[in-house]
C-alpha cells in the first residue's frame, strides 16, 4: 500500500489544517529517548527499594509476608513505569511523551483530532503485543505496509503519530476570516428575522404555516425543503413588498407569520 504522508482536517470553523505523518526514524528515536527515561526511573526506584530494604533490615529481620508486600509494591511501580508512563504523558500532554516532545511528534486520532483517553489507553495496552512482535521484526513490517505507518496498537485505537504542527500566519488569517464570515452571517440572520411581510392569509393558512414552523426541525431535509417551497410558492404572488424577493422560503413564512402576530390576527 502507498503511504499517506499528510492528513487534511476541516475544523468546525471551516479551516483546513494539514498534518504530516511522523516517519519511522523519528518514532524510533522518540522510543529510544522514552526507554532511556524509563530506564533511569527504574534504576532510581530499584536503588530506593534497595536502600529501604537495608534500613528496615537494620531494625529487625523481615519475615516472608513483609518481603512479599514489598516485592508486590515494587512490581506495581515497575508495571506503572512500563505501561503508565506512555499513557500518562500521552493523556495529559496532548499525545506527547517526553521523547515524542523532544522529536517534535505527537499521537493523534486518525482524522487529526487530539487523541482521547480511551485511544491513549488502548494503544498502550496493545503496546505489549507490539513489543513482543518487534523482537520478530513483525511490528516494523506492519508499520511499513500500512498507509499511515501505524503499528498494531494504532490500528486498534484508531490513532496515528504526526509531526507537531505549529500555527502559521495563513492558519490565523483563515480562522479570522471564518470568524468574520460567521459574524456577518449571524448579523444577516438577525436582520432578516426582524422583517415582517404583510400578506392577507386565511385562518386555515395561518394554522398550516404555524404548524410547519413548529415541526420543521423534526422533518427530513428533503421533505422540509419541499413543504417550505410549496407553502412559500402560494404566498409570493400575494406579496407586494420587494423585500420578499431576498427571503428564502422558510424566511418568507416566518416573516408572514410575524406580521400576522404583529397585527393581532
Amino acid at each position: 500500500m502507498t503511504p499517506i504522508d499528510d492528513i487534511a482536517v476541516l475544523t468546525s470553523e471551516n479551516v483546513r489544517l494539514t498534518y504530516t505523518l511522523a516517519g519511522m526514524g523519528s518514532r524510533f528515536a522518540a522510543f529510544l529517548a522514552d526507554t532511556l527515561i524509563i530506564g533511569l526511573f527504574m534504576i532510581a526506584v530499584t536503588v530506593l527499594f534497595f536502600l529501604f530494604g537495608f534500613s528496615v533490615d537494620e531494625l529487625g529481620d523481615l519475615n516472608m509476608g513483609q518481603m512479599s508486600i514489598i516485592t508486590a509494591i515494587y512490581i506495581v511501580i515497575m508495571t506503572f513505569l512500563l505501561w503508565g508512563y506512555y499513557f500518562f504523558f500521552e493523556w495529559i500532554n496532548w499525545g506527547q511523551t517526553p521523547g515524542k516532545q523532544l522529536l517534535g511528534i505527537r499521537v493523534a486520532m486518525a482524522n487529526g483530532a487530539p487523541a482521547d483517553t480511551v485511544a491513549c489507553a488502548t494503544r498502550n495496552v496493545v503496546r505489549v503485543v507490539d513489543l513482543a512482535l518487534a523482537f520478530l521484526g513483525i511490528t516494523f513490517f506492519i508499520m511499513i505496509f500500512t498507509p499511515r505507518y501505524q503499528r498494531l496498537g494504532d490500528l486498534v485505537a484508531g490513532t496515528v503519530v504526526v509531526k507537531r504542527r505549529r500555527l502559521t500566519y495563513d492558519d490565523v488569517y483563515q480562522a479570522s476570516r471564518s470568524a468574520d464570515r460567521a459574524a456577518e452571517s449571524a448579523a444577516r440572520e438577525l436582520e432578516m428575522s426582524e422583517i415582517s411581510v404583510p400578506v392577507k392569509i386565511s385562518e386555515t393558512e395561518r394554522k398550516v404555516l404555524t404548524r410547519f414552523i413548529e415541526r420543521k426541525r423534526s422533518l427530513p431535509e428533503n421533505v422540509r425543503k419541499k413543504l417550505a417551497g410549496d407553502l412559500a410558492g402560494r404566498l409570493r404572488p400575494r406579496v407586494s413588498s420587494g423585500a420578499a424577493d431576498t427571503l428564502s422560503d422558510e424566511r418568507l413564512i416566518d416573516a408572514v407569520l410575524k406580521e400576522e402576530k404583529k397585527a393581532g390576527r
